[in-house]
């Protein structure tokens, strides 16, 4: 109920904001509205939707903009149908029954304060049956609720209270979304504890095609503008990484130059007739799939992005790193991951299809296909849930599936997923999520198959990988971001080059190839 309450707080917040045009925010409450209006029975699972529709009812008569934003909740928010919701246990009903009766002290507390805080504070004692005689301020009632979780440096507590306060330790460390990670770097934490998805949950693939801009916003455009000189500098460090690498990953080989086929049979034909002429030939040079650098990049794109508009950040460190790469000559694949606006009921596990956005195929140029089929993170409408855990898993089969030598995976993330997880009793236990997203990390990297970097926006993820880079502003994927991945690269390009012994017998084996190859 005290969430409830909260969210009417936030609610009655927002409307009186500057933020009270934000689209996002619009839609989802026009979706909230729409189902409350078109259902004859609403429920949210583990949500007191009697709670709130109480509370709405209270503040909209302090708060005029809330009032004008649920004119049409009206209907709803009478005495009969707000009890005809089904409800659960009788000590619920009466507290229900009591925060109603109580609704003027509720109003009077919209009305009397714009501390939000305060707000809280004084709606938290009307949850109670036996609420304390005097009220008690906000930073009041924080320090009493301090006070009676126990202090180490007051006087010793009974044996009694020891047991309490270690049992709400246990279950408190148990519960909480702990991202630090609890296995040692190295080590494989298991991953059984975290259901599959069920048959009737279906995840979709798509290339952006319901939210694709196709105008790059003025605001991105004034960006570009501003950074035009980091920009500049960036290209050029990669173009030079380009041409480092293009004879390691380069072969050549005759071919005829008729069909373009190699010439196979051609020593079969000078047995048969010695004074045969060779076929016309040519030097071609191709890129050898197993010998050559791929990359991937995973994009968080969902709802919790948006606070402080990470999601523009991750749109430009998404368009920038993927030209780079490019322009580096290393394929790049770039997927967003949410989820779709529907929620699936009566199952255990995730209850929200994954909706994969492939923004960039390896085979595709970064071209301005890209960048329009990239603005659509800018789209607010795209913003759902986020299940970081499943979508790196995903995206790293994916790129295993390559013959490439070296494989790179970057997950950009704010370091929060936001996705739900039932349990089979129907209880929402999303700290699952965070969890199987934290050991998804360490499974990857103990595997060592490919090379995993979290670049978090606006946030610390250095508990949850074991290599990573912070981003906090347009400069910083410049001054930052491209120097890292190029040092990681050279890196890597270092790491799996052959010992001595071994580049001598690929030469001799070359040059036995190529005595088969070209004419004689």
């Amino acid at each position: 109920m005290l969430d409830a309450g909260i969210d009417v707080i936030g609610y009655a917040a927002f409307v009186q904001s500057r933020y009270q045009e934000y689209a996002g925010i619009h839609k989802n409450l026009g979706a909230l509205h729409e189902y409350l209006l078109s259902t004859p029975e609403p429920e949210i699972i583990n949500y007191d939707l009697q709670a709130f529709l109480i509370i709405l009812r209270a503040a909209r008569g302090a708060v005029p903009a809330l009032a004008a934003a649920t004119t049409a909740l009206e209907p709803l928010l009478t005495g009969e149908p707000i009890f005809r919701i089904s409800g659960g246990s009788p000590e619920y009903a009466k507290t229900i029954r009591r925060i109603h009766d109580k609704r003027q002290q509720l109003a009077k507390l919209f009305g009397g304060s714009s501390d939000l805080n305060e707000i809280a504070a004084g709606f938290f004692p009307l949850l109670l049956e036996e609420p304390d005689e005097t009220v008690l301020s906000y930073l009041e009632m924080k320090d009493k609720i301090r006070a009676a979780r126990g202090n180490p440096r007051q006087a010793q507590p009974d044996a009694t209270s020891k047991d309490e306060d270690k049992a709400t330790r246990i279950y408190r460390r148990q519960h909480a979304p702990d991202l630090r990670r609890k296995t040692e770097r190295g080590a494989r934490p298991k991953l059984d504890y975290y259901r599959p998805a069920s048959a009737a949950v279906t995840d979709r693939i798509t290339r952006a095609q319901h939210f694709r801009v196709w105008t790059v916003p003025v605001s991105i455009k004034e960006a570009y503008e501003q950074h035009s000189r980091e920009l500049a500098k960036a290209q050029m460090s990669w173009l030079q990484y380009a041409e480092e690498t293009r004879a390691e990953k380069s072969a050549m080989r005759w071919v005829p130059s008729d069909d373009g086929e190699i010439m196979g049979g051609y020593l079969t034909q000078k047995v048969i007739d010695p004074f045969s002429s060779p076929p016309e030939t040519s030097l071609i040079e191709e890129t050898q799939e197993e010998r050559k650098t791929i990359a991937s990049l995973l994009l968080d794109v969902s709802c919790s992005t948006q606070v402080d508009d990470r999601y523009i950040l991750t749109y430009m460190i998404a368009d920038r790193l993927s030209d780079f790469l490019t322009k580096g000559e290393v394929p790049t694949e770039v997927v967003g991951h949410t989820t779709t606006g529907e929620i699936i009921p009566n199952v255990a596990g995730r209850n929200r299809p994954i909706h994969y956005v492939v923004f960039k195929t390896r085979e595709e140029p970064h071209n301005l296909s890209t960048v329009h089929r990239l603005c659509a993170i800018l789209h607010t409408g795209m913003h759902y849930f986020g299940y970081d855990g499943e979508a790196t898993m995903w995206c790293h089969e994916r790129l295993k599936k390559s013959l490439a030598k070296r494989r790179v995976m970057f997950v950009v993330t704010d370091g929060k997923p936001s996705g739900t997880y039932i349990s089979k009793k129907g209880d929402d236990i999303s700290y699952f999520t965070a969890r199987h997203f934290r050991d998804v990390v360490a499974c990857i990297e103990a595997e060592e198959n490919v090379e995993l970097i979290g670049v978090s926006i606006k946030a610390d993820v250095s508990g949850i990988f074991g290599r990573s880079i912070r981003i906090d502003s347009i400069e910083d994927i410049y001054r930052k971001l491209s120097p890292f991945t190029l040092a990681l690269l050279r890196e890597l390009n270092e790491r799996k080059k052959p010992s001595a012994d071994t580049r001598a017998a690929s030469r001799m084996a070359a040059r036995r190839r190529a005595r088969l190859l070209v004419p004689q």
